[in-house]
């Protein structure tokens, strides 16, 4: 009896163990104020360009300041985790051009050095553009894989059938972790 008892100690402890529990919800993990920093941070990379005559080179000029501020206030930073290697998690939605309100999200992860300059950026997946309950919906279903080392390609349009998840990547764009940004392949 002892012995089942040791067992089941056992397996209660290592269960406990791999169930692994996090939070996703930006607020239980970042202050008003932080949230809007991390927005900061990556509104150049996730948002377009000021105008057509700017440059990528160009977009962390301090003349497009008051441009990517207004744009991060804009922005919706719906899920957030920080992994235990330092690795930032992010999803965030921007509004859409449509004829109704609509927003893309865009999911991705970061890693800052101890300055908190950002070291590593990559994006993982931008949605289809969607009205507000379907995109936290479905924006949440690829977070939360995404944060696990899931493969998110049965979401990508062409294998989702008639459910839109994910625009990009797909068999022509793809994000390019050198430049920072969504380029499309040559056509061969």
């Amino acid at each position: 009896m002892k012995k089942i008892l040791a067992w089941l100690c056992v397996i209660l402890f290592l269960g406990s163990c791999t169930n692994k529990s996090y939070t996703i919800d930006p607020n239980a993990q970042l202050s008003k104020e932080e949230q809007a920093q991390f927005k900061y941070e990556i509104v150049r990379y996730f948002e377009k360009l000021p105008s057509e005559k700017v440059h990528h080179e160009d977009k962390f000029d301090t003349l497009y300041n008051s441009y990517y501020q207004q744009k991060a206030k804009e922005a919706n930073l719906l899920f957030y985790y920080k992994a235990p290697d330092s690795s930032e998690y992010f999803a965030i939605a921007k509004i859409a051009p449509s004829l109704t309100i609509k927003r893309v999200a865009t999911i991705g992860k970061l890693k800052k050095d101890k300055e908190g300059k950002i070291t590593y950026y990559e994006e993982a997946a931008r949605t289809w553009k969607m009205v507000e309950p379907e995109l936290h919906t479905k924006t949440e279903v690829l977070f939360k894989d995404y944060i696990q080392g899931e493969d998110l390609s049965p979401y990508l349009t062409k294998n989702s059938g008639e459910d839109f998840y994910i625009e990009f990547p797909d068999d022509l764009t793809f994000y390019n972790t050198q430049t920072r940004r969504w380029e499309t392949k040559p056509i061969q």
